[in-house]
């Protein structure tokens, strides 16, 4: 069962629980908290962008980059890069936001090698090295200097995200409605999945 808290809202309370009638009054204690958090530890990222986007359309936003944009106070594209850096890197202590902005200005300028430049005047550093290569941001941004270039001028202007940059760039494969259902079902509570499974229920199953 959801207990939903009804005294005064502070940054740490998760608008699931909490009453929406204080769904504003959480964004702006959340709001305030990122102004003077992010500086040094920029970690909590992670789970109030995944808040955004369960209850962006409920308190009045048309996206989760809007309600980061104009709800946090912040650039989507900022915040898009240092998530996705988290995600993958799972840092153990305080990281600010500025270590992470800085990711998409050092591929520019430091691109992997190319095919048959490692050994020749090139080494494979430590970011290939430590086998992260796929899903790490950095990797990840180093490759599209490389391969696609052009794609780093889409991310930078808010037209693509760093994942959305490699699946075009075909550098990441996109995830297929399935895998998308199930990495969002992880997130589910006990009682939601219930209720999942007898929407599921009501419907035929597609061929495949």
């Amino acid at each position: 069962m959801v207990k939903i808290d009804s005294g005064p809202v502070e940054a740490a309370d998760k608008f699931s629980d909490t009453k929406k009638d204080k769904w504003h009054l959480l964004l702006i204690a959340k709001r305030s908290f990122l102004a003077y958090r992010l500086e040094y530890d920029c970690r909590c990222l992670i789970e109030f962008c995944e808040e955004a986007e369960a209850v962006y359309s409920d308190l009045g936003f048309s996206s989760a980059e809007e309600m980061i944009r104009e709800g946090y106070e912040l650039d989507p594209i900022e915040i898009d890069l240092a998530v996705a850096w988290l995600r993958h890197n799972q840092p153990g202590e305080a990281i600010g936001l500025d270590a992470v902005k800085a990711k998409v200005a050092e591929a520019r300028v430091n691109p992997l090698p190319k095919n048959g430049e490692v050994g020749n005047g090139r080494s494979c550093d430590n970011i290939t090295a430590t086998k992260s290569r796929g899903t790490d941001t950095t990797y990840t941004l180093r490759r599209l200097a490389r391969d696609a270039p052009d794609m780093l001028d889409k991310i930078e202007s808010g037209e693509l995200s760093v994942n959305q940059a490699a699946i075009q760039a075909g550098i990441r494969k996109k995830p297929t409605a399935f895998e998308i259902a199930l990495k969002a079902s992880k997130k589910l509570s006990r009682d939601e999945i219930q209720i999942l499974i007898k929407e599921l229920q009501k419907h035929e199953p597609r061929n495949a």
